[in-house]
């Protein structure tokens, strides 16, 4: 019985302080008809829509009866190394940056934002006798940038339309 208290009191701690899993806080959008135009960042683009989604906001199907028109472009991930062995001077950790660029703007076509920069930032340990396998992390490792850059556009557009009311 005592275990049993004790679980509930640690969950209630843990909900208390603000605690949640990765991915299950969704932004609150109060606006519909939100266009998603990402023709030269289609994966971006493709999580965005999705957030947008589970945040339970409408999405418009064309630009002429949206009342934002949300444009990525530029998406490109780089990837630099962060430390070397100083023993055999072999890569020992990489660092991979998700960048794109993001415009907002109202239906009659004028800017809230233009050009404004979205990225998302992580590194990893590079094991050399695990290749194939560093190979599969740094694409769930690319996935994950992608789905934090997607969660900065929410943020961006729940402050952009915060600030204007």
């Amino acid at each position: 019985m005592s275990a049993r208290l004790l679980l509930i009191y640690v969950l209630l701690l843990t909900t208390a302080c603000g605690f949640h899993l990765r991915g299950s806080q969704t932004a609150t959008i109060y606006v519909d008809n939100i266009f998603i135009n990402g023709g030269s960042a289609p994966a971006l683009a493709k999580e965005v829509k999705s957030q947008f989604n589970n945040a339970g906001t409408a999405l418009a199907t064309s630009s002429q009866n949206a009342a934002f028109i949300i444009t990525l472009k530029e998406s490109r991930f780089e990837k630099s190394v962060l430390s070397v062995s100083a023993t055999t001077g072999k890569v020992e950790e990489y660092q991979i940056v998700f960048q794109a660029k993001i415009d907002v703007m109202h239906a009659d076509g004028t800017y809230i934002v233009e050009n404004e920069k979205i990225s998302a930032i992580r590194d990893f340990a590079f094991d050399e006798n695990a290749v194939l396998g560093e190979f599969a992390e740094e694409s769930v490792i690319q996935e994950d940038l992608i789905r934090r850059a997607a969660s900065q556009v929410l943020r961006r557009l729940q402050a952009l339309l915060s600030s204007s009311k």
